[in-house]
């Protein structure tokens, strides 16, 4: 023990001594034969507690490694993570930054450490980030939605000497967290600069298309798939605002858009009739995609007078999105339209005449056999009255009665004539109506038919289309036939041909199926042939047939077969000479069929 005494501190000895000197107690005690059961039960003692001091020092050990692996494995990932991330403390200082961050900054890591980070915001944003800092700290439950502070999206200080066209945007995403000095606000710091450019870009398109849209003097809307406006320009603004639109979508300002368009046109129908509700059902089918397009037109009330409007609805994208409207002003095109059909009615009423004084000589024969059948009976019952003795004048009215009926009938007759003329003749405008093509082709023959007898030239008809209607003006279409049968009895007779036959053909077609003629719509049509057998065309002339004032006779004004070619494009169809023709001038016009004497 004396030497115990003298030994220096155990304080002051190394581990290892520290163990050495244990180890040497341990040894002296059990080499000692005096040691008794209680200090071996001591010694015991003494070494498990070494063991497990020993085993809790090498976990130590190993947890103070893992410790730092995991501390250098957060570091690494922390500096290299792709998306950048700092720590700020209360007063918006940078406490903690990685790699990614410094390099959006554009700034060098190590000085960046305590530096104020709204030293490098652009101007205004410092209390915006201060404020961002103070709402992140002061949050009481930082995994509570309704504590969750927005992200801030911040502009950053331009570098160079005049500011950029578009300066670096960050995007602030932050939550708090506890720091050694108290909570800090740890933020991801985001570029969203391209994002910032797009959306510029995106609104400067959007500007450029309402600049573009609002240029134009159409009136234009753009429809969500439910009908409601989402765009209007300011032509449809102007249209709009008039009261007096049927169509108009009752709206001012701003307050337009949103407005149910659909809804608009159905409400109108009350005021504007069947028109409105049919513009609704077609723009629907359009924003349903059961139609690829619609088109329509209307009049309505401009500026105190009516005005015509085009208007033409089609689908916004294939996806089923919505449509967009466009609406014209086609009053100026309207007037062209009725001015020029002012002037083809004129023209074909002066044809009408012309024809008449083709058929002059023939109309005086015509009327006067039955004036002097009527004069004949009339004079023979006279006679009678003035012969007989005034007691037998009751019976013979079973004598006059016959005569006077006759005379009668031969007034009617006369009275026919005049009053078919006179139709034939009349300057009306044109009344598109229900036709049935046989009786209308009789009805011309009738007409013309006492022309070509008094010329020995035979009318033949052969029909292949009995019940069957057309659309359109009955006096004009009879004008038609009148013109095509008189030319052909006038190059009879002109020619002295031996066989004199004009005949009068029908036969259903399709339009498709026309190669001399096509028409662009595959639709029922019936095609009428009027055939002579006259000398047939000129081939010098044949290029001028159509020509307006070409005439192949010197009496003819050169109007019948232009006018003839008119009304048929008038009523959708076609007229053509057939230029294969061996015998004879041939004709063909072909007319959209109506309906069949069934429907």
């Amino acid at each position: 023990m004396t030497n115990d005494a003298r030994a220096p501190g155990l304080n002051v000895l190394s581990k290892p001594e520290l163990a050495r000197r244990l180890d040497q107690l341990i040894a002296d005690l059990l080499d000692d034969g005096q040691t008794n059961d209680a200090t071996r039960a001591l010694l015991l003692e003494l070494q498990t507690h070494q063991v497990e001091l020993e085993l809790q020092g090498r976990e130590l050990a190993e947890a103070r490694h893992i410790l730092e692996v995991s501390r250098d494995h957060y570091a690494r990932l922390f500096d290299l993570a792709p998306v950048g991330f700092a720590v700020f403390d209360r007063r918006g200082r940078i406490r903690e930054i990685n790699l990614t961050a410094s390099h959006l900054l554009g700034r060098d890591r190590v000085r960046l450490s305590d530096t104020p980070f709204s030293v490098l915001l652009g101007a205004g944003e410092m209390r915006r980030f201060l404020d961002h800092v103070s709402a992140v700290i002061g949050s009481r439950d930082p995994e509570c939605e309704a504590e969750q502070v927005p992200p801030l999206d911040v502009d950053l200080a331009s570098r160079r000497p005049r500011a950029e066209p578009a300066p670096q945007a960050l995007r602030l995403v932050s939550s708090r967290r506890e720091g050694d000095n108290g909570p800090e606000c740890f933020s991801a710091l985001i570029d969203i600069t391209a994002e910032r450019q797009l959306e510029r870009r995106k609104t400067a398109t959007e500007h450029r298309a309402h600049a573009i849209l609002d240029a134009l003097p159409a009136e234009l809307i753009v429809l969500d798939a439910q009908g409601r406006i989402i765009l209007a320009n300011d032509a449809w603004r102007c249209f709009a605002d008039c009261p007096k639109h049927r169509l108009s979508v009752s709206s001012a300002g701003s307050s337009l858009v949103g407005s149910d368009y659909l809804a608009a046109c159905r409400e109108a129908v009350s005021d504007a009739g069947v028109e409105s509700g049919a513009i609704a059902d077609g723009v629907a089918a359009v924003l349903e995609r059961r139609r690829d397009r619609f088109v329509a037109e209307y009049a309505c009330q401009r500026r105190g007078c009516e005005r015509w409007l085009a208007l033409t609805a089609a689908p916004l994208d294939a996806e089923g999105q919505g449509a967009v409207i466009v609406q014209i002003d086609i009053t100026e095109r309207k007037r062209a339209e009725q001015h020029t059909q002012i002037a083809r009615e004129a023209a074909a009423h002066a044809a009408r005449v012309n024809a008449v004084g083709v058929l002059a000589t023939s109309l005086v024969h015509e009327l006067a056999q039955p004036l002097n059948a009527a004069a004949f009976f009339g004079r023979a019952a006279l006679e009678q009255l003035q012969g007989s003795d005034a007691r037998q004048r009751p019976a013979d009215e079973a004598t006059l009665e016959p005569m006077i009926a006759k005379a009668d009938a031969q007034l009617e007759r006369a009275g026919a004539i005049v009053e078919r003329l006179r139709d034939f003749l009349r300057h009306k405008e044109i009344r598109m109506q229900p036709v049935e093509l046989d009786p209308l082709i009789e009805r011309a023959i009738e007409l013309i038919g006492w022309f070509a007898s008094q010329r020995q030239v035979e009318l033949r008809f052969n029909s292949d289309s009995a019940g069957l209607w057309l659309l359109g003006d009955p006096v004009q279409l009879e004008q038609v036939l009148v013109n095509l049968i008189c030319n052909g009895v006038q190059a009879i007779q002109e020619s002295e041909m031996p066989v004199r036959q004009v005949t009068i053909e029908t036969r259903p077609c399709s339009a498709e199926r026309c190669v001399e003629a096509p028409l662009d719509e595959d639709s029922p049509m019936v095609r009428v042939t009027v055939r002579d057998t006259g000398p047939g065309l000129d081939r010098e002339a044949e290029n001028s047939l159509f020509d307006l004032f070409s005439s192949r006779r010197g009496a003819g004004l050169g109007m019948g077969l232009p006018i003839s070619r008119d009304i048929v494009e008038g009523h959708g169809g076609k007229l053509w000479a057939d230029r294969g023709a061996s015998n004879g001038a041939m004709f063909h016009f072909m007319l959209p069929l109506a309906m069949t004497g069934g429907d």
